[in-house]
């Protein structure tokens, strides 16, 4: 009844998502289910458990998510997104501007900007690009999804996102953990998106679908073409920077991403209307990650207080598989339990690096695999993320999943594999 219960509650929490019903709210009445089948007391479950995740999550990665804020809403006012926007565009053209807003978004995830933040940032690009390429704006949310969840969040080596972040600061690796096997991965996880994105296009275009425009798209398309008063090249420096200090200088996150808003409000001045106003707002973006991400977490450490989390966990560890396949399926386990890629790869590192390493899966492999493990499967109905992502641009969950479920945690599977291969063929 324990196992039983656990998967009860999982589907519950995305059938519930996935309705639109609030994320704190979801994941406590699946909480309750949670406690009706594994013996806990309602209370005790989520004032021990839940609210004990949430909240060391929280205190462990809030200047995270203050200064990824910051950094997003600075880069977007000082019209360094735009500046970057116009010169990706000039090399992709009309047609194949879409593939450019792809790598726009795909740099500013692997730069350090927040996820949550980004769908704010990148849906006015997208919003242009697909006008011009007369594409039908169903296709958006899965763009912004694959670009930013997938290869830049967990397996381009040197990425500034938590998912690549986290197992650092449990095994002593560094964000350049297994360079070649990664880029190989990433390399495989971009056709493979690439050649999605071509097939889904064409498709739509022989259907006759067009981009379709409601008053509220012309003006978000209004607001973006606002011309940037600065060179093109310049946009680029604070997301350079941000890499830099974290992978040559060793510098934290959150000092390395406030550093890189403190150039980008330096090399954006002229734009910004107001300081104040624009760090208000940025700060104001805070709540909703952190949050949506906690409360992942929180429900996650209430499913692993239950006993039939640790027998699945054992299970898996126990499969007579080589060390980095089960690794593989435990870390996307993870996952799918917090519907977060941070707060799953938080919970995997926690309970798997152990007992892996005790194994004899490498410390750098290890990273890489949870990393993406923990990223990919996530993004599930009842990642908020994905619900963040489809309500900005103007549609359901139920509408734009099939194309997200494909290009984001397919996509990622596949690189899961690819690095799982490498890394067996390197151990054995």
């Amino acid at each position: 009844m324990n196992v039983i219960g656990i998967i009860l509650a999982i589907i519950l929490l995305m059938v519930l998502v996935y309705k639109r019903v609030n994320l704190i709210l979801a994941t406590l009445l699946s909480a309750l289910i949670l406690a009706m089948t594994n013996n806990f007391s309602f209370y005790d479950l989520v004032m021990e458990h839940y609210s004990t995740a949430l909240g060391s999550f929280i205190a462990k990665y809030f200047l995270v998510f203050v200064t990824n804020a910051l950094f997003g809403k600075v880069m977007e006012e000082t019209l360094l997104v735009s500046a970057f926007s116009n010169m990706i565009g000039r090399w992709f053209g009309n047609r194949n501007a879409v593939y450019g807003a792809l790598l726009i978004t795909a740099l500013l995830s692997y730069g350090g900007v927040s996820v949550f933040v980004i769908v704010f940032t990148v849906y006015p690009i997208f919003l242009a690009t697909f006008e011009k390429a007369d594409l039908s704006r169903k296709f958006i949310p899965a763009c912004i999804m694959s670009a930013s969840c997938t290869a830049p969040l967990s397996m381009v080596p040197g990425g500034a996102q938590l998912n690549n972040i986290i197992p650092t600061l449990y095994i002593g690796t560094t964000p350049m953990a297994a360079p070649l096997i990664s880029i190989i991965a990433a390399l495989v996880t971009v056709g493979f998106i690439f050649f999605y994105f071509r097939l889904i296009f064409k498709e739509s275009r022989i259907k006759k679908e067009h981009f379709d425009v409601s008053e509220d798209v012309k003006k978000r398309i209004q607001e973006f073409k606002r011309e940037p008063n600065l060179p093109e090249w310049m946009s680029v420096l604070p997301m350079v920077l941000i890499v830099i200090l974290i992978n040559k200088w060793n510098l934290g996150l959150s000092t390395a991403v406030f550093a890189g808003t403190l150039l980008a409000t330096f090399i954006g001045r002229k734009n910004l209307f107001s300081k104040l106003h624009t760090f208000n707002a940025g700060v104001a973006n805070v709540g909703i990650a952190s949050i949506t991400t906690a409360v992942s977490v929180g429900f996650g450490g209430a499913v692993l207080a239950c006993a039939g989390a640790q027998m699945i966990l054992q299970a898996i560890i126990s499969l007579p598989v080589a060390p980095v396949i089960s690794l593989g399926i435990a870390a996307s386990f993870s996952g799918v339990l917090t519907g977060n890629g941070g707060g799953g790869c938080d919970v995997a590192m926690n309970l798997l690096s152990k007992p892996y390493l005790q194994l004899g899966v490498p410390p750098e492999l290890l990273h890489r695999i949870v990393a993406i493990a923990t990223a990919g499967c996530s993004c599930l109905p009842h990642n908020g993320m994905l619900i963040t992502v489809s309500d900005t641009c103007g549609f359901s969950a139920k509408e734009c999943y099939p194309y997200i479920f494909i290009s984001t945690v397919l996509a990622s599977m596949v690189g899961l594999l690819t690095v799982i291969g490498l890394g067996y063929l390197y151990m054995v």
